[in-house]
């Protein structure tokens, strides 16, 4: 099991490990309030489903993207995908789906 996420975040799906995983390192890399921002990804619902509406999803892929380029490698091309999926649903306005 795991996550796909919408406007072309993954290129298959990512399991809850390694979503997990990816929380640790934004964690450690990020900024307190970027933290902030970003906490909620990575404690998710129950049902494995999030929808955001837009205008969070902006806020969220901005600051993956400020973070991504302090992950160490790997990590910082999945926090940049996830981030660039985010601003495309925030420019579409629709909303971003982690299911």
């Amino acid at each position: 099991m795991g996550y796909r996420i919408s406007h072309n975040g993954t290129e298959s799906t990512l399991s809850y490990l390694q979503i997990e995983q990816l929380g640790v390192e934004v964690k450690r890399a990020a900024s307190t309030f970027g933290w902030m921002t970003l906490r909620p990804l990575f404690a998710p619902s129950r049902d494995g489903y999030m929808e955001i509406d837009a205008a969070q999803a902006a806020k969220h892929g901005k600051a993956l993207l400020k973070v991504a380029g302090k992950l160490p490698d790997g990590w910082d091309r999945i926090a940049r995908r996830i981030g660039e999926s985010a601003e495309r649903a925030a420019r579409a306005n629709e909303p971003w789906v982690w299911s």
